[in-house]
């Protein structure tokens, strides 16, 4: 019995000493939950792991331009010590409302903006960085502003050059006006700023202090005001005018698919060049030819019905300069008519004043060729609408005092038509004056025999 208490108290014993320990460990475990928690029951971070110090970063100095066009700025700087390289912000003064956009990082100490607006301001914000432990260290940006140049005046033009001097240009809306140079003989040739224009809407400028028949230069240059004194200006656009080289009043006709144009004389004027374009408004009219006398008819044929557009321009050239006056502008309506008769595309045409002859064939001229005609005022050629009606080869032309062999003959107004004439050397000029025919049209073998292969009874025969 005594036994068996005795064992009964040692479990017990051993159960009180098991319980005991595990109170312990729980209220350590309890206590170190607290320490944890805090006195508010908030959690607390472990205390962090010490970190490396960021580098120390220059500061870019003598951000600057090398050089600035009308649409690339590239910026220069000084090298900074320690520096990986360089990042470089941009924002456009006049659209991005502040707000600066990345362009990327470069290693050197200079970038190239391209690809910009002309005449626009831009700020840039350059940054030394430094890479380390994979990161990258930005120092303090330094800011520059700056700006592209405008673009050069476009379209100058003279407008006037008479009692004064006009000019115009097309507008440059990112300009804040223009500037004008001029050079003159009252500034002793020598470029000086004329005029000032402080609206980029104003696109003409009239010059009433000029001399008749001075040649005056003037140069406009679009400029933009920027921070405060800076100018960004253009290369400029430069034009000469002579005062009285005016556009002629000429008078415009047509006949026989051809146009015609006369005008008075220029004093100024050393010779006149035409153009002409099937649109009144076309940038670039095609030259036409050039005269010096007061009237012209362009060697180019016309199909009938054509809507044409005329400038007849004034030219003062000397060995070291030419000058263009000004034009008018006059439309004329191509006729194929002619002596009252409406023309058709294949005719033969004489031109007595020029002393050549044209076979046109379905309205392409296939044969141009000198002539000589009837001698003047003693067997001239007849003028007029002719057809032809006598055609022969290898014949005989019989009149009062000669009888003359000739391969072609194409006959068309009474006794005269059109033939070889072997016993002449030479055709054209001034021949038909001293030495012409009996009133025939003479033509080079090799012409007369096309012409002949290439007409028929009835073709139109047109002498003028």
């Amino acid at each position: 019995m005594r036994k068996n208490i005795k064992r009964l108290l040692a479990v017990l014993l051993a159960s009180v000493i098991t319980l005991t320990a595990f109170t312990m460990l729980s209220a350590n475990a309890a206590a170190d939950t607290q320490a944890a928690v805090g006195g508010e029951g908030q959690v607390v971070d472990p205390e962090p792991a010490p970190q490396p110090e960021p580098p120390t970063v220059g500061r870019v100095t003598g951000l600057g331009k090398n050089t600035t066009n009308t649409n690339n700025i590239n910026l220069l700087w000084n090298k900074v010590d320690g520096a990986t390289g360089y990042v470089i912000y941009r924002t456009n003064a006049d659209l991005d409302n502040g707000k600066y956009k990345r362009l990327g990082a470069v290693t050197t100490t200079s970038f190239n903006d391209t690809k910009l607006v002309q005449g626009t301001p831009y700020y840039y914000k350059v940054a030394a960085y430094v890479a380390k432990d994979g990161k990258m260290y930005e120092g303090e940006p330094t800011l520059y502003k700056t700006a592209t140049q405008p673009a050069k005046v476009a379209n100058i033009a003279r407008q006037h050059c008479s009692t004064y001097n006009g000019i115009s240009w097309s507008r440059n809306s990112q300009a804040t006006g223009y500037k004008i140079f001029r050079t003159s003989p009252e500034s002793g040739n020598k470029e000086v700023l004329y005029k000032t224009i402080e609206s980029s809407a104003t696109t003409s400028f009239r010059d009433n202090n000029v001399k008749q028949g001075n040649v005056y230069t003037y140069k406009v240059v679009a400029y933009r005001l920027l921070y405060g004194k800076n100018y960004y200006h253009s290369p400029g656009s430069s034009i000469r005018c002579l005062a009285g080289l005016c556009a002629p009043n000429f008078s415009v006709s047509s006949s026989l698919y051809k146009v015609s144009l006369s005008w008075k004389l220029n004093r100024y004027a050393t010779r006149y060049d035409v153009y002409y374009s099937k649109d009144k408004n076309a940038k670039a009219y095609t030259f036409a030819g050039s005269t010096t006398g007061s009237s012209y008819t362009p060697s180019t044929r016309f199909a009938n019905g054509t809507k044409l557009y005329f400038r007849v321009y004034p030219i003062y050239k000397t060995n070291s300069m030419t000058v263009t006056g000004t034009a008018h502008t006059k439309e004329i309506t191509v006729s194929n008519k002619i002596y009252g008769k409406a023309v058709p595309s294949t005719y033969v045409e004489v031109s007595i004043s020029q002393q050549r002859m044209w076979l046109f064939k379905n309205g392409k001229c296939i044969v141009d060729t000198p002539v000589v005609t009837g001698n003047r005022y003693t067997a001239d050629t007849p003028k007029g609408y002719f057809d032809m009606y006598s055609r022969a080869t290898n014949t005989v032309l019989v009149g009062a005092d000669y009888a003359s062999p000739v391969d072609y003959w194409m006959a068309f107004s009474g006794g005269c038509g059109i033939h070889d004439a072997s016993w002449r050397s030479s055709f054209g000029g001034n021949i038909y004056t001293y030495n012409g025919s009996h009133g025939c049209v003479n033509t080079p073998y090799s012409a007369v025999k096309k012409i002949y292969n290439n007409t028929t009874y009835g073709t139109p025969v047109i002498v003028h």
